[in-house]
């Protein structure tokens, strides 16, 4: 099965029906979505070591009456499109350099059913030597719709029984995916976590830690887990690095 029908295979099981609902003018998702892979194509460069740069910054820009119609849907269809994003990049060989990101913005001079897309090369957080390396061009961080300060204090082997080299990662927007590779939201260079080793999903009002198949695992104040709701203090370790959970004004 390919990237296009595995994405098209997902949007099936959304909202049961709700999603080809939203779309009653010609706007297609799968349009959307092989849009996005021309882009990649279009704008794929070979950069040093062979490697083949392609950006991982999307915007999808619609008419402002789609976007009134696909709004309460956007972040699900961001999610989809950005999965679908890493699978085609896998398949072509191509790297990021951050996570893959994509949003939808309403514009007054496109009409209804047309679409366009802007993108761009945007590089993510590193956890690297204990220290959190912040791209100064990154996107403004938007706060998730859920209680508390929501953040992980991250540290590595050298942080000590004080914890003193600790760094502090805010979380924003459904997803945040902790790996070693280039298009995790949080990378953490350490030779014991995986390259997509764990994701952060936000449901409802909690956040939920998702193994994402590891191969050293992923332990939660001690135990091997696959899933689990994270509480303020938490304790998760992933390698030789520790990210305590903290969601409220607590240090």
């Amino acid at each position: 099965m390919g990237v296009l029908q595995r994405f098209e295979r997902r949007l099936e099981g959304m909202v049961e029906g709700a999603f080809a609902r939203a779309f009653k003018s010609e706007l297609e998702p799968v349009e959307v979505a092989s849009a996005v892979q021309r882009e990649m194509d279009d704008r794929a460069a070979i950069v040093a070591q062979g490697r083949t740069l392609v950006p991982n910054d999307f915007v999808v820009e619609i008419s402002e009456t789609d976007y009134e119609r696909l709004e309460v849907y956007a972040d699900s269809l961001g999610v989809e499109l950005a999965t679908l994003a890493r699978e085609y990049a896998r398949e072509q060989g191509y790297s990021f350099v951050g996570p893959v990101r994509m949003r939808f913005e309403g514009v007054p001079d496109l009409t209804t059913g047309t679409f366009r897309i802007r993108s761009g090369v945007i590089r993510g957080t590193t956890v690297e030597g204990g220290e959190i390396r912040r791209p100064v061009s990154d996107l403004p961080q938007e706060r998730g719709a859920f209680g508390g300060r929501p953040r992980l204090l991250v540290s590595g082997p050298d942080a000590g029984a004080d914890g003193g080299s600790q760094r502090t990662y805010e979380l924003a927007g459904p997803v945040t995916m902790l790996g070693r590779g280039t298009d995790c939201d949080l990378r953490l260079v350490d030779p014991g976590v995986s390259r997509h080793h764990a994701e952060l999903r936000v449901e409802d009002d909690e956040v939920v830690l998702i193994d994402l198949g590891s191969t050293n695992g992923t332990f939660v104040n001690g135990q091997p887990v696959r899933r689990v709701v994270l509480a303020d203090g938490t304790r998760v370790t992933l390698g030789r690095t520790t990210l305590v959970f903290r969601r409220d004004g607590i240090h």
